[in-house]
């Protein structure tokens, strides 16, 4: 074979290859060809409100290799997975399968991006998270847990952006008629769990935020004492450039009440006529009031030591016996918060039995 031939056959063999790698990235633009780029300009403030308790929320700080949880993984070689660098506080994750095509689902790689970059893919400081994959699709993205109230209603904000495009344009934009179909959003799982695919994960709606930041929002009631805010991604298509930059990321407790005991039960003798007081917590984030009402209709009617109020308190609940004859009293104490949150109003039984004798069985200290 001479040389002009030899050239001739790899030129068609590369034609082949170029032209075949065409056809998969037009079958899956045809299928998400639904789908329309979204451009949000970014905004100065988060939908957010409140004192912010994420570790770490603009991703500064020194970036490291992250160390997976033994036995580690192949993507990574083991535990060390310097494909992985991230800001601190924070822990990747990314499917990786199926694996039928060798562009499928790989591992992205983490790194941050710097603000001299061109156009501005940092937000605010000095650093955002970036993660890419090239020529290749990918799902994945990061999260962090956090302790949290069980109850509380939480709010979570993350600034995004995305660079896709089947080549390198001037500007380094993404190519609105060639692009990977780059999809983002935002999660929590208030169960507290690190599984980005369990079902309990309340995402916020998807969409293509190329070149621009703009704000992903979700909110959900924590169901544990620890939640977990995810960022995710997901290219379609296997085009050059499928970067993803996340920034400014807050999760605040937006309304919160909770109401403790769940009962008052008290019991007095008939003979020894008592005044029984109760005490009931509320606790509550800033900017609400509650208020308190007993039921007019039952047997008793305790006395309160406030109807209402705008800061957490102990409410005292007073019953006086003294005209009470033997037998069993209820009534329903309700506490309803201003904005409501889930769970509220509360109700809590109020009962009270007057007994003829109360026997009172005392055991003897024992001293060593």
């Amino acid at each position: 074979m001479n040389r002009v031939t030899a050239v001739s056959l790899a030129f068609i063999f590369a034609a082949i290859i170029v032209s075949g790698l065409v056809f998969v990235a037009q079958s899956a633009q045809a299928e998400t060809s639904r789908i329309i780029p979204n451009l949000i300009a970014a905004e100065n403030e988060t939908s957010c409100s409140g004192d912010n308790v994420l570790a770490n929320p603009s991703f500064e700080g020194e970036y490291s290799t992250y160390q997976l949880a033994a036995p580690g993984h192949p993507d990574c070689g083991g535990t060390n997975c310097p494909r992985a660098q991230m800001a601190p506080e924070w822990h990747p994750f990314w499917r990786d399968n199926p694996r039928d095509e060798n562009w499928m689902n790989i591992m992205p790689e983490y790194k941050p991006s710097l603000p001299y970059e061109t156009p501005p893919r940092v937000r605010s400081g000095e650093k955002s998270q970036h993660y890419f994959s090239f020529w290749t699709t990918h799902e994945g993205g990061m999260y962090q847990q956090v302790t949290a109230v069980p109850g509380g209603q939480y709010c979570f904000s993350l600034w995004g952006q995305a660079w896709s495009s089947r080549t390198t344009l001037p500007g380094y934009v993404s190519d609105p008629n060639d692009h990977g179909f780059l999809n983002q959003r935002v999660g929590i799982d208030p169960t507290g769990g690190t599984d980005w695919q369990s079902p309990n994960v309340v995402w916020s709606e998807m969409r293509m935020q190329y070149d621009e930041f703009g704000e992903f929002v979700i909110s959900a009631t924590a169901q544990a004492d620890t939640i977990t805010v995810f960022a995710w991604s997901q290219a379609n298509i296997p085009v050059k450039h499928n970067d993803v930059y996340w920034d400014d990321a807050t999760l605040t407790l937006q309304q919160y009440a909770a109401v403790s005991p769940a009962n008052i039960i008290s019991m007095t003798d008939v003979d020894v006529p008592e005044i029984i007081t109760s005490t009931v917590g509320i606790s509550m984030t800033g900017g609400m009031t509650w208020t308190a009402v007993l039921d007019p209709s039952d047997a008793i009617t305790p006395t309160l030591s406030a109807p209402f109020g705008s800061q957490p308190a102990d409410l005292l609940v007073t019953v006086d016996s003294s005209s009470l004859l033997t037998g069993t009293y209820q009534t329903t104490l309700t506490i309803s918060f201003d904005p409501a949150v889930p769970g509220t109003p509360v109700q809590i039984p109020v009962t009270l039995y007057v007994v003829e004798e109360i026997n009172r069985v005392y055991l003897p200290t024992i001293q060593r």
